[in-house]
């Protein structure tokens, strides 16, 4: 049986880059998984927590997990040549 393997681009065609809402959702689902993980570890060490522990150490976890993507997805979106901040056309600025 041959295995599949993902078709590369053609030498023309440029790779099209990763999602900024899916970088986004992966870094909050890191950051939830590990604040799952945390609140093992928490538990295992003694640590007397409930579910809403462990639901605050997930949301908590995955906002540092969506900023950090944030950060990382800006560089990146930087490094290609892309703006990162919205053009505001204020109505008094010199010519």
């Amino acid at each position: 049986m041959a295995s599949k393997t993902p078709k590369a681009p053609a030498k023309g065609e440029p790779r099209r880059p990763p999602s900024r809402l899916r970088v986004i959702a992966l870094g909050a689902l890191l950051g939830a998984v590990w604040g799952a993980v945390m609140w093992g570890i928490f538990t295992l060490a003694g640590s007397d927590t409930d579910g809403r522990s462990l639901v605050y150490l997930m949301i908590s976890m995955a906002m540092i997990g969506c900023g950090v993507a944030a950060i990382f997805g800006t560089a990146d979106v930087k490094r290609r040549g892309e703006r990162v901040t919205p053009r505001i056309r204020l109505p008094f600025r010199r010519q």
